[in-house]
């Protein structure tokens, strides 16, 4: 066990016999808690076991800095949990230990896009491209990239550049209809002659 779960024991102790005065006294209904004292876990808390697995793998990114399977479980981690601002330092380290990894290198910037750092997304993607120009999640995400700020066209760029490159791309209808979408904004958007 370590300091952090011995304190929320604790906590999680000494909430329960005020409550439960409260409850003999009369002041709070039995049955009944406040909402913020009823030991409920969000929904989208990470399990206690995940928990337990991303205090491990810290611990072994700590103790060796040099453990570049560690820093992409830990991006891979935060990254499953939607926790895409955690997720980016770590595939930044893995990186910076070795930079041809275009999976890594397409999730960081699949991190950026999704904290809103479109530009950076962008600059990411280019440098997965370097790595392998036809990487198909790479070309992928640039497409939703350029289109989350309306650059039609690139986008639609992106998306052919994928299917022209993998034509049996298990998405491929998904991104057709992308293409398609993009199509009909960049028609509405034209001006009128």
């Amino acid at each position: 066990m370590n300091r952090q779960q011995f304190v929320t024991g604790i906590v999680g102790i000494i909430v329960g016999f005020i409550l439960g005065f409260f409850v003999a006294q009369g002041v709070i209904p039995a049955g009944v808690s406040p909402p913020e004292m009823s030991g409920q876990v969000p929904e989208d808390h990470p399990s206690p076991e995940i928990l337990e697995q991303l205090e491990t793998m810290l611990d072994r990114a700590r103790t060796d800095p040099a453990d570049r399977e560690v820093r992409v479980a830990l991006g891979n981690t935060y990254y499953d949990m939607e926790r895409y601002d955690a997720a980016i330092p770590w595939y930044k380290e893995a990186l910076a230990l070795r930079a041809d990894d275009v999976g890594v290198s397409t999730d960081l910037g699949t991190s950026y896009l999704a904290t809103g750092a479109v530009e950076q997304a962008l600059e990411q993607y280019r440098k997965s491209l370097e790595l392998d120009p036809e990487h198909p999640q790479t070309l992928q995400n640039m497409g939703f990239a350029h289109f989350s700020v309306g650059d039609y066209e690139a986008a639609i760029a992106s998306w052919e550049r994928l299917l022209k490159a993998h034509p049996d791309y298990a998405h491929a209808e998904d991104i057709r209809e992308q293409m398609r979408l993009a199509q009909n904004h960049m028609a509405t958007d034209a001006p009128s002659q």
